[in-house]
């Protein structure tokens, strides 16, 4: 796959995420099997607003052929993508939340696979 199609990939899942997270914060609770509280509300829009400022730099630097700006874009990608995927396993490992976030792990696990193979070719 094109590194400039795995950027605009990613940067399309970035910004769906701030907007899922922003709009419909409950929702993505109760996929993931927590209680609904304000403060899970009130964090989950403030994290969903992280995924705007990626999406753009992912959208912006999609053509970009310099192979420091590539290398960069996919190790920055490998590192968020598996650290944020541990998170999740660790917390269904520890209960805090349900089965729901294996969706997310996996889509985070595709996506580091994908920008690892990029990576290693880059």
């Amino acid at each position: 796959m094109p590194n400039a199609l795995l950027f605009r990939l990613s940067a399309t899942l970035f910004f769906a995420l701030c907007a899922g997270l922003l709009l419909a914060p409950g929702l993505f609770g109760a996929i993931f099997g927590l209680d609904p509280s304000t403060g899970a509300d009130v964090m989950a829009r403030r994290a969903g607003l992280l995924f705007a400022p990626l999406g753009l730099l992912y959208l912006q630097l999609a053509d970009m052929d310099h192979p420091k700006v590539q290398r960069a874009l996919l190790s920055a990608g490998v590192v968020f993508l598996i650290t944020i995927a541990m998170l999740g396993l660790t917390e269904w490992a520890l209960g805090r939340v349900g089965p729901g976030i294996l969706v997310a792990v996996i889509t985070e696990i595709v996506f580091a696979a994908l920008y690892l193979k990029a990576l290693r070719h880059a």
